[in-house]
């Protein structure tokens, strides 16, 4: 029997792309065929999240939902900690419920793969953008693409003449070719991702389990 993963969502953007990636990590890094994505609740900021968090999770309850992750953007702030008082918030549930902040945007993710995805021709990917971009890095050459505030304005600049970034058309075949090893390494926020699947895969049919906290009891 198949299980019901439900993704409460910022946009449109990432009410098209959210899903694709979700179904990649649940095939291609833990094998979890027997998952499937549901269609993606757009909560549209964290402000208005708080303010209707209940109303989202009863809605994906009453949908058959397994599980439910919630995957916004944070612009600013702990993601650890603002994830940690969203869950506080979330209360028993009957369903796993799974918490994950970027940081700072979901294109910074982009940025953490650049280079597999400028290789994909299909989506003119090759074609739009300069040739060979690297993701940002510090002098002693680490990854800093989560300290990168716009990250949509880095791509757009390494774009050619007549290119630009936009959200609806490009994140959903980016998303296709992230490659999810390597921005895992280069993004915490995105190990944090691959980190709350397992999680929710493994919890799947227990009761009270909220993460990045503790399982709770009734």
């Amino acid at each position: 029997m198949s299980k019901l993963l439900v993704p409460i969502v910022e946009g449109d953007g990432d009410a098209k792309a959210v899903p694709l990636l979700l179904r990649r990590i649940l095939h291609e890094h833990l094998q979890a065929y027997d998952w499937e994505v549901g269609t993606p609740k757009r909560a549209h900021s964290l402000p208005t999240l708080r303010r209707k968090l209940a109303n989202y999770l009863r809605y994906a309850r009453l949908e058959g939902a397994s599980a439910v992750l919630i995957l916004l953007d944070l612009d600013d702030g702990c993601p650890a900690q603002e994830a940690r008082n969203l869950a506080a918030q979330v209360g028993y549930h009957t369903m796993p419920v799974a918490i994950v902040l970027a940081h700072r945007e979901y294109e910074a993710w982009f940025l953490a793969s650049i280079e597999a995805i400028v290789s994909q021709g299909k989506y003119h990917f090759t074609e739009a953008f300069t040739q060979n971009p690297t993701p940002p890095r510090d002098q002693e050459g680490r990854s800093i693409v989560e300290e990168i505030r716009d990250a949509k304005g880095w791509l757009t600049k390494r774009m050619r003449r007549g290119y630009a970034y936009k959200e609806t058309q490009h994140q959903p075949g980016m998303t296709r070719y992230i490659d999810l090893g390597v921005a895992a390494r280069r993004s915490r926020s995105f190990r944090r991702l691959i980190h709350a699947m397992e999680e929710l895969v493994a919890s799947a049919g227990q009761e009270g389990r909220v993460t990045p906290m503790e399982e709770r009891t009734k």
